[in-house]
């Protein structure tokens, strides 16, 4: 090789060295962080997915690893205390519950813990339910259970405006209307019922499943005026 060969090679691996130089972050360079925000987010979305997919004990699983972390976020001690209320570990959801008195989420608080009661005691369910709508009043499944658990204790008429909120803040949800077409069938406004169920577009096996709710709750208030007579 002559000397003019090995000239040009150790110009050319100089200039790659100094290509691969400049490439290095300079002296002042901080990466960007991960938003606290995002990755809180992102956490109890996670468990979120869980608890709609009832894997209760590996979104408990997922909460006592991230309460390592953050044992005072409100946000896990409210997902800890719906999953334990699936579980139905009650004495421990309920709480879990009260913990979140007073807080941002007082009304989803409450709501869990009418939840809890609406097969031991109705009367203390529909008080739980009411101060949860009092803290959400736009919450469609807080509306939902409370006209359904007045519907239950055969006060129609203070379960329907509760019903009917419900429908007409999420049109496109199935349980609230449903929930309507039940209190129409417990009232006998079988018309209403009707329409009701044509406008939606309900199948005759729906309309069979529904009738059969109705009847099961006319047996619970029956078994309820039969333990409890005035």
């Amino acid at each position: 090789m002559n000397r003019l060969s090995l000239l040009v090679i150790v110009l050319l691996l100089s200039g790659c060295a100094q290509r691969v130089v400049r490439q290095t972050p300079p002296d002042d360079y901080e990466p960007i962080a991960a938003d606290p925000s995002k990755v809180v987010e992102i956490r109890d979305d996670v468990i979120r997915g869980l608890l709609d997919k009832g894997q209760y004990y590996a979104a408990l699983a997922h909460i006592q690893e991230q309460k390592q972390a953050a044992p005072d976020s409100a946000q896990l001690i409210y997902l800890e205390a719906e999953a334990r209320r699936h579980l139905g570990q009650t004495a421990a959801a309920e709480l879990l519950y009260r913990r979140l008195m007073g807080g941002a989420l007082e009304g989803k608080a409450w709501h869990g813990i009418g939840l809890m009661l609406t097969r031991k005691d109705l009367e203390g369910a529909i008080r739980a339910l009411r101060s949860a709508s009092a803290k959400l009043p736009t919450d469609v499944e807080i509306r939902n259970d409370l006209g359904y658990a007045l519907m239950e204790a055969g006060r129609y008429s203070e379960a329907l405006p509760e019903l009917s909120t419900a429908a007409e803040l999420a049109p496109a949800q199935l349980k609230s209307r449903n929930n309507l077409i039940i209190l129409m069938l417990l009232t006998g406004n079988q018309p209403g019922a009707d329409q009701m169920a044509k406008q939606a577009g309900a199948t005759a096996e729906t309309m069979k499943r529904l009738r059969a709710e109705a009847q099961s709750i006319r047996s619970r208030q029956a078994a309820r005026s039969v333990r409890t007579p005035s």
